[in-house]
Formats: C-alpha cells, structure tokens, sequence
C-alpha cells in the first residue's frame, strides 16, 4: 500500500507510517481493505506478514538496479528508445531531477520505513518461539543494512533513520548523516543479523536471509571501505562454513528451476502473479529488434552488454555464450543471456535477480587476501573460477599483477549482476575506465562521444525534490 502526501520529503514521508490514527473525524474514510497501523502489529503472524512485505520491495528496486550499478559502466549500453529514460545512466549525465534517482531513493527508504516498523514493534508481541522472534529481527536488520548499503554507495551521506517516524514534524528533522556513519550502522546491524539468523531455511521459507548471506553483505561493505583485514575474516567464515559452492556448470547458476541452487547466498524472488510480482527482464535484456526470435515477447533493449564487455572473455571461456547471446540486426547487440528465459508476458518474469552469490564471495575473499599481502591464497581463489570456466589456472602472479586478475575476474563472472560500477569506484578506476572506453568507442558508436566521466560521478546527486522541501539536506558537489 502506497500513501503519498505532496507537502512531505517524499522519501522521509515513505517513513511516516501513520500521521491521522489519532484525529477524530465525521466520517470514516478509511477502505475497509487498508489496515490501520494501529491495528496491525498484534501477532505473530502480522510481524510476518509485515516482514514479507518488506521483502516485497526488493522486486520493484531490483527490477531496475541495472540503472545504477552496469550502465553507468563500459559493460552495457542502452539503445532506441530506452536512451530517453536509461541515457543519462549510459552516459553518466544524470541531474537531480533524473526520475529513476528519485526512484531508487524512495524505494529505498520505503524498505527501511518498513523494517524500523517491524524492528520498533516487534518486541512486545508474544511469538511461539524466541528464536523465530530472533530471527525476524535478524532479517529487518539485513534488509535494513542492504538499503543503507545501496543507500550510501549511490549517494554518500545519507539521512539515517532508525526507528519509526509517527509525525510530519519528525521527518523535517533528519539531514544527511556522514557516510561513516552509515557504514558503522550497517555494520552493527548485520553482526547483530548474522548472530541470530540460521544457516539454511526450508520449504517456503527458503530465499529469507540466511547467516551467510549477513555475513557476505558484511563482508562487501568492508571491501567497499577498503577494510581489508575485517573482510577477510568475516568473507573467510562464509567460505570455510561449507554452506555454499560453485557448481560445476556455469549453465545451471541462472534460470527458470535454476535460482535455487548452492551458490545463491541471497537473491530476490519474483513470481508471475498477475500482480506486479514478477520481473521485466525481458523488456530490459532483450534486443528490441529481435522481436520474438529470442523469447515470446520483445524487449527494448534497456541495457545491452558492449563490444568492450564480450571482448573481456579470454578464448576458451565457457561463460562468454552462457552468459552472452549475440543478435545481428543493423547492428550486434550482445544480451544478458543469463537473465531470459521463454517468457510469454513481458512483465511476468520469474527467474530470480541474486544479490549475493558465491563466485562473487570469493573473488570478495580473493580481494582482501591480495590486498594483505596473502597473494598466493589469492590465486587459489580466482583459480577456484576459471577452473569452472575451463580456463588454465593461472600461475604464480605479482601482487599487482594478482589484483589485475581480480578485476578481470570479477568483470567476465558477475557481468550484468549490478557490481561492475561499485568495483570501478572502489578501485579508483571509473573516471579512467570510462574515458579509455569512450575515446575506443567513439568512432564505432558516436553516442559515446556525449559520455561524461568525472569524479563527481561517483555519487548521485540528492534529488531536487527532496531538498526543496527539506532545507536539511545538501547537495553533493558537482551537481
């Protein structure tokens, strides 16, 4: 259920659960099929059925996380009539006023208004069994920290909101909370996450938060503050728990039957229910031209890979045609093979988006190994995937020459997954990155000559919105 208050900061106001449970009125105009908070947060069952929803959110953000994480990047590029909305992702020359900026900034905090109500309410309902109370708390805390981690990649510091907002006049007192703070939060909350949540789940509840996927995401954001000694310890417990695995077909990672396998630690499910529950994978991956020729539907070739990303795969490499489809029209297009399937509604997907995968552990664990001076255990980890790539395994290597080889890795395995740009940043290479591929590319693709990489570029800019009706907020520079 969406409520949207014009004169509110529309992300704050995601927070604002409920503002009139209290006033008296004539006529009761509430639908008899909302449910007031105020009469909600009774059971056992509602704090469930408050969590799911809250997992729910995750479908519409991931559905274009694409946006954010691979376009910006010389992995894909958009064409036609996507570049109207997705160009100035492709060319990085988004503004505060870029609609799907304020898009994933109010998703994103519409999830979080939902898990501080479940956290915030929790504690006085009774529950059958103190460890599933434990464990729901253990999952509003992950899905918490998962927001804030998006959250303050995309734009630095952002407002930190940790409890439930009740009153218009407390969603005017939040500005922009230090970036290092948001981090120690994220953190706090995915070591108080992994201490309660299990190993493994069953039946329906399989795809909630697991311990190890608590600890991958903490994992990833100390390797995003370049904490290496901390993201090695807490990436080795996931790899020396035996939870996970890399399958020995690259084949069988993706798919339709496919998403739940050993090397998903996390990933958000979709399911074509005629209710906005399932993903649009095809309209984002698929070349429009192709009509049908790849599945039932025609997509609108959202983000398609590039000529730079099917070059990347070494001969040999058993993932560059698992993972890329090529279609030949006017010009050759070079699609997320990994996320289409035989779909027959455009918006009805129902393979699942992972969030956290094993490969993309290891190569996590690889990194901070390298980078404390353990390189020869590094290699055995990036050896780790080549070998299912059918790859030589490579041979002793230089520190640097190590990294090198992180970075192809990473590039080749997790291509189209949203982790492509966040790598550039944290490597310091984005601005290099994209000017190298734009003075390449230009020539063959004149489009790229309006690319515009910058420092500045590294974070998005605060959306217009918000700050005209929160004079607490900032913009960050460049914008």
């Amino acid at each position: 259920m969406k409520r949207y208050i014009p004169s509110l900061p529309i992300g704050l106001l995601l927070m604002l659960v409920l503002v009139v449970s209290g006033c008296k009125k004539f006529v009761d105009l509430t639908p008899d099929n909302n449910i007031p908070v105020s009469g909600f947060y009774k059971t056992e069952g509602d704090i469930r059925t408050a969590l799911t929803g809250t997992y729910g959110n995750l479908r519409g953000i991931y559905n274009g996380y694409y946006q954010y994480t691979e376009l910006p990047s010389d992995n894909t590029r958009t064409f036609g009539e996507s570049e109207v909305a997705q160009g100035p992702f492709d060319r990085l020359t988004w503004t505060p006023v870029t609609t799907a900026i304020s898009g994933i900034w109010n998703d994103s905090y519409r999830t979080v208004a939902n898990a501080n109500s479940v956290l915030g309410r929790i504690d006085p309902i009774p529950f059958a069994s103190e460890a599933t109370k434990n464990q729901y708390i253990g999952e509003a805390k992950f899905l918490r920290a998962l927001m804030y981690f998006n959250l303050v990649r995309f734009f630095g510091d952002v407002p930190l909101v940790l409890t439930e907002i009740t009153t218009e006049q407390e969603s005017y007192q939040y500005g922009r909370t230090p970036a290092a703070e948001v981090y120690a939060q994220i953190e706090k909350d995915l070591l108080e996450a992994e201490a309660v949540l299990p190993a493994t789940y069953t039946g329906a509840n399989i795809g909630r938060a697991t311990k190890g996927a608590a600890q991958a995401l903490l994992g990833k954001a100390y390797l995003q503050q370049k904490k290496w000694p901390q993201a090695e310890a807490k990436l080795a417990q996931v790899v020396n728990a035996g939870t996970y695995q890399i399958l020995p077909d690259v084949t069988n990672v993706f798919g339709l039957g496919k998403d739940i396998n050993a090397e998903i630690v996390f990933a958000v499910q979709y399911v074509a229910s005629g209710f906005g529950e399932g993903n649009s994978f095809v309209h984002t991956f698929v070349p429009q031209p192709s009509g049908t020729s790849i599945t039932f539907v025609t997509g609108n070739s959202t983000s398609v890979g590039t000529l730079d990303l099917y070059n990347a795969f070494e001969p040999g490499d058993v993932r560059r045609d698992a993972f890329l489809g090529v279609f030949v029209g006017a010009e050759t297009y070079y699609w997320a093979r990994k996320f289409i399937y035989p779909v027959t509604q455009q918006n009805e997907g129902e393979n699942d988006w992972p969030v956290l995968r094993y490969a993309d552990v290891l190569l996590m664990y690889a990194e901070a190994l390298n980078n404390n001076g353990k390189t020869a255990d590094a290699l055995v980890q990036v050896n780790r995937i080549r070998t299912r790539a059918k790859l030589a395994a490579k041979p002793a290597l230089s520190q640097a020459d190590t990294q090198l080889a992180i970075e192809q890795e990473r590039r080749v395995e997790l291509c189209f997954e949203g982790h492509r740009w966040h790598d550039l940043i944290r490597w310091g290479k984005d601005v290099s990155t994209m000017q190298a591929f734009k003075a390449k590319y230009t020539a063959l693709d004149p489009v790229n000559a309006n690319l515009s990489p910058a420092p500045e570029r590294r974070l998005f800019p605060i959306p217009t919105r918000e700050i005209q009706l929160n004079p607490k907020l900032t913009q960050n520079p460049g914008y």
